[in-house]
């Protein structure tokens, strides 16, 4: 595939992330995305004394000082670079891996201060919008006459995600692996309570959602003599509104669409809007949507509060955690997994990320032997012996095996917490096997619910078809985010009654004159280019 076209900035249509990631506390597009098999590797406690393969015969007898510098998100990074893991790392490779972990708020601000110092850290993760900005500066080193000798690293995505974002016949950066895992969750418990069957994925359409949704707030499902309970809920900061699996239900794109060989906005599809509003707006004076939804900043808190029966766009572990939280609230309340709701004409998506847009990227600034040693680390990183000591940690320190061959946390890790000592994997680089956070330790009836619950958001791909085509547009870059503040206020008022459901396409109207047809005209030039 080529892509000879500057690429994606990540919609302002979309809750989050990339990743990675901005999201709300449920898609884990962070430190806690899914995973689908066991990770497999070393067990041992010391580094390897084998050289990992690589393009010089390189006996790693210098030092190396290497500076990596990645985003971070809740809990921070690290406090130093003395934790057992980067130890290890600067044992097996003759390296002083310094990591620079910087917040994620202010990793923009970061990114363009290193930028203007003339000195850029050897590594970088960036996000596809930072990607495009400086891909073309020429600050990036060209990886693709060196990925041969790097098989395992090589592997670790397709050629099509290989070459995502970047210029014809370049690659300027190692693209990461990204998998669909959220799905649609409801309150079983309030289902059972309430004497309702749980819908197959044939019986569960748009219309059988709102049927339970109403139940749960008409019908007391806590069982408290109130009316305070809710159906769903949503978030006011983006036109996904955080149920991309009922915008997807009426036929809207996950920003674009392609349709008849070109790429169409979200913004323009006047009937699907017409449609999905007028379903948002009965649902808000039914009381069956939160009507708190304008003013969300996340889901979280609703959700472990016991009021809101279905929880959309969540993955497994966050509804495990927040069944956790539940009984303090509800003992036996329980969040399960459900099928998207279908629409009128079957149509039904999970929010999947496109794999390869988040990057990690080499300073062109670098003689031939760090060059090789960084290659060599990251071939053997994203390896299944790699994988095993960068996301489970050391055996002895972060974990132990039982006499009967199961595994368990220590206490200094069970101090630190589950999944701190897996951030190079989740916030610098990982591989292509879906195994984020399955950890050795997790419990089997655990792992086996992460696994299904990838497999099940895989079915139901809802990709954005503009991923690679959008940052071509210079007016988007001008005038995208406040085109789509504008419309998103216009949807807002529609659902809680203040304009009529016909306003939209007065919004449509306004989009397109103001900006959005000459973002759809670049864009589409730019996707017949890079076909």
């Amino acid at each position: 595939m080529k892509k000879a076209v500057a690429g994606a900035i990540a919609l302002s249509l979309a809750v989050l992330t990339m990743a990675g990631c901005g999201s709300n506390g449920n898609n884990g597009s962070h430190a806690g995305e899914a995973s689908s098999a066991a990770p497999t590797g070393s067990n041992a406690g010391e580094a390897s004394s084998a050289a990992p393969a690589g393009s010089k015969a390189d006996d790693m007898s210098d030092k190396i000082k290497i500076e990596i510098m990645a985003a971070s998100w809740t809990g921070g990074g690290w406090p130093d670079n003395n934790h057992p893991i980067i130890q290890y790392i600067d044992k097996k490779f003759n390296v002083d891996l310094q990591i620079q972990w910087v917040p994620n708020a202010n990793f923009v601000e970061k990114m363009n201060v290193v930028s203007a110092s003339g000195k850029m850290p050897d590594v970088i993760r960036l996000d596809p919008t930072m990607f495009q900005k400086w891909v073309g500066q020429g600050v990036f080193l060209d990886l693709q006459p060196y990925l041969s000798d790097y098989p395992t690293l090589k592997n670790v995505a397709t050629p099509e995600s290989w070459a995502l974002l970047n210029p014809e016949g370049k690659t300027y950066a190692i693209p990461i692996y990204e998998t669909p895992q959220n799905n649609t969750y409801v309150r079983s418990d309030w289902m059972d309570k309430l004497g309702i069957p749980m819908p197959s994925p044939d019986e569960f359409t748009i219309d059988k959602f709102y049927e339970i949704a109403k139940a749960f707030t008409t019908q007391d499902p806590d069982g408290d003599g109130k009316q305070d309970t809710f159906g769903f809920s949503a978030l006011g900061n983006s036109l996904q509104l955080g149920d991309p699996q009922l915008i997807a239900a009426f036929g809207l794109a996950n920003g674009w669409k392609e349709e008849n060989g070109k790429l169409v906005p979200v913004e323009t599809q006047a009937a699907e809007w017409t449609s999905f509003l007028t379903f948002m707006n009965k649902a808000y004076k039914e009381g069956v949507l939160d009507k708190d939804f304008i003013t969300n900043a996340n889901f979280n808190e609703k959700y472990a509060q016991g009021k809101v029966g279905f929880a959309l766009d969540m993955h497994y572990q966050f509804s495990q955690t927040t069944n956790a939280q539940l009984q303090a609230v509800a003992p036996g309340g329980k969040f399960v997994e459900l099928s998207p709701p279908a629409g009128a004409n079957g149509e039904r998506g999970t929010r999947t990320p496109t794999s390869g847009m988040t990057k990690v990227v080499l300073s062109k600034d670098m003689d031939d032997e760090k060059r090789d040693r960084i290659l060599k680390m990251f071939d053997w990183w994203v390896s299944p012996e790699g994988e095993d000591i960068i996301k489970n940690g050391i055996e002895g320190v972060q974990y132990e095996k039982a006499a009967d061959g199961s595994y368990q946390m220590t206490d200094a890790l069970k101090a630190e917490g589950e999944g701190r000592q897996s951030l190079l994997w989740n916030w610098v680089l990982r591989g292509n096997t879906n195994t984020f956070n399955i950890y050795k330790w997790s419990a089997p009836e655990w792992a086996k619910g992460m696994e299904q619950s990838i497999v099940n958001a895989q079915k139901y791909p809802w990709k954005n078809a503009s991923d690679g085509y959008l940052s071509a547009s210079q007016t988007y870059t001008d005038k995208g985010a406040e085109l789509d503040e504008k419309f998103l206020q216009t949807v807002l008022q529609i659902i809680s009654g203040k304009k009529p459901v016909s306003s939209i396409n007065d919004a449509i109207a306004e989009w397109k004159q103001n900006g959005g047809d000459k973002i759809i005209e670049e864009v589409n030039a730019a996707y017949q280019a890079g076909k």
